[in-house]
């Protein structure tokens, strides 16, 4: 078959939130905008982070581990091993033209294992979605070329990538915090595509696979006790494919195999230099965050059947505040937060940005003296009803546990 063009992709997407309500439970999103490029961006994260507004590149790791900048490893208390794991469940609106459709997936947003060894150096390993996958094209007819007779084509798409990261700590010069991360990236993305005609169905199955390794570095610097800045980069990277296939028709009641290959290369997938910059300010027991993060997807030269990449902005701002957080009363300890996010995206359809706009607020639940709940609710905006676009209202929950205990103890004989 040969490649759908852009306006046919369109016309796809379009589809996709007609009456034929096609359930995502089992996916990882329900976006359609996941038929671009490797899949939607996961905004997986520790629960803090993602009640403050998806920011954290200048905090510290006082409330669990912070996966936005690898030198908050560092801050992680004094011989405290932490293991932190969570999920998120979401529902989605999907709007454009006259169609409506309603959809809900769930997934996991990180698991994570982190600690500090007598304040020498903190370290961390983290399992976590980095994009994912799943679409679905029900119900796209068209006439045989030469033909009135017609053919019904249905598509879907899953799966996704995930990254699996080492994070190393150490801090110099008492408030200047270094750290360094190695991500190794893989997944797989599986397409199943069906061509049915009044005597025959086509179907194939494909499925694409990709890997690669991706570093980065992070700073933090405390500028005094109320002032702290933060600076991560993560190095563009490249990330290897490959592709199994299975044709396979249904004529006259009988299957044939048409084409079965395995391990064959596909083009690359090309990850670009992102850099991001944090600012946290308190005011007595009130934190104050701002982040500003930017992706130069122009700069990898790909291109895409349905859109255009284009440099990435995502700006955060978050805030939270807690009565006393060193009270042994337990409501005084609670952390209450709330966030705002804009992120423009990277995937440009016909000179528009599918950009996101994103609201947050979230609670911190202490458990014992070391632990917490995180909780948080998130209300999104995607894309636009321009031209045949869609528009997605996103209700997201998530729920991170953080636990941590005290290792590397000598004991204390009386």
């Amino acid at each position: 078959m040969q490649s759908m063009n852009k306006s046919q992709s369109l016309i796809f997407i379009l589809l996709l939130c007609g009456l034929y309500g096609y359930s995502q439970s089992n996916n990882l999103t329900g976006s359609p905008y996941s038929l671009f490029g490797l899949g939607t961006e996961s905004n997986s994260g520790t629960g803090r982070n993602s009640g403050l507004g998806n920011t954290g590149i200048s905090l510290d790791s006082n409330y669990g581990i912070n996966l936005y900048n690898p030198a908050a490893f560092a801050t992680l208390k004094e011989n405290e091993i932490t293991f932190d794991f969570g999920g998120s469940v979401e529902y989605t609106n999907l709007i454009g033209g006259d169609a409506n459709e309603q959809r809900s997936n769930y997934n996991f947003t990180n698991i994570s294992l982190a600690f500090n060894h007598n304040n020498d150096y903190g370290i961390g390993i983290t399992l976590k979605p980095a994009t994912n996958v799943g679409y679905s094209l029900i119900g796209l007819e068209n006439n045989i070329e030469g033909s009135d007779e017609q053919f019904t084509t249905n598509i879907t798409g899953t799966g996704g990538i995930n990254e699996l990261r080492l994070d190393y700590a150490r801090t110099f010069f008492k408030n200047f915090n270094v750290g360094v991360k190695a991500s190794f990236l893989f997944g797989k993305i599986e397409e199943s595509e069906s061509i049915v005609t009044s005597d025959s169905y086509l179907e194939i199955a494909e499925s694409n696979y990709y890997n690669g390794a991706q570093f980065g570095l992070g700073l933090q610097y405390q500028l005094s006790e109320k002032h702290n800045l933060g600076f991560t980069i993560d190095l563009p990277t490249v990330l290897k494919g490959s592709k199994d296939m299975v044709v396979g028709k249904y004529s006259n009641a009988a299957y044939s195999t048409l084409e079965d290959t395995e391990g064959e290369n596909i083009d690359n997938f090309y990850l670009p230099l992102k850099l991001g910059f944090g600012y946290s300010t308190n005011f007595k027991n009130l934190l104050l965050t701002a982040d500003y993060s930017r992706k130069f997807w122009s700069d990898t030269n790909q291109s895409d059947a349905i859109g255009d990449y284009t440099d990435q902005n995502i700006f955060g701002l978050g805030a939270s505040y807690a009565v006393d957080p060193t009270s042994y009363k337990y409501w005084k300890r609670v952390d209450f937060r709330m966030g705002l996010n804009y992120n423009s995206g990277y995937l440009k359809v016909d000179d528009t940005n599918i950009d996101t706009y994103s609201a947050s607020l979230g609670i911190g639940l202490p458990i014992g003296n070391r632990s917490l709940v995180n909780i948080s609710y998130t209300l999104g905006k995607k894309g636009t009803t321009e031209s045949i676009l869609i528009q997605e209202y996103v209700n997201t929950i998530n729920v991170n546990i953080s636990l941590s205990d005290l290792w590397f103890q000598k004991r204390k004989l009386n």
